[in-house]
């Protein structure tokens, strides 16, 4: 007599995410990240902070909180290749500080 055949457990497939890195349209290299962060009271829109560890790239733009990064990041890459980077560049010690003066009028009130 046969035996009866076994079913195979299947093992679930593990999700593929996207790179955390991106190229960075300035120097070529795989070093472009992409934070997000929470702007307060505004809930349809997030702040969008791409750095590049290679050439200190640093830019911010005001997003829906739709997109995703690699939405921001073909964003980036447009205003690359339209000559319009240096609209949403910025040093990081301008972003701090302006986030301390933002800070130093909300304790005044």
């Amino acid at each position: 007599m046969a035996r009866r055949r076994r079913k195979k457990s299947l093992k679930p497939k593990k999700p593929r995410h996207p790179s955390r890195y991106f190229q960075c349209p300035r120097c070529g290299s795989l070093t472009l990240t992409i934070d997000f962060v929470k702007i307060k009271g505004n809930e349809d829109e997030k702040l969008a902070i791409a750095k590049c560890g290679n050439c200190h790239l640093y830019c911010e733009l005001r997003v829906p909180n739709v997109l995703d990064r690699v939405d921001v990041y073909n964003k980036i890459v447009d205003l690359s290749y339209d000559n319009k980077l240096s609209e949403c560049e910025k040093t990081e010690k301008e972003t701090q500080v302006e986030a301390e003066e933002e800070t130093d009028d909300n304790d005044e009130i």
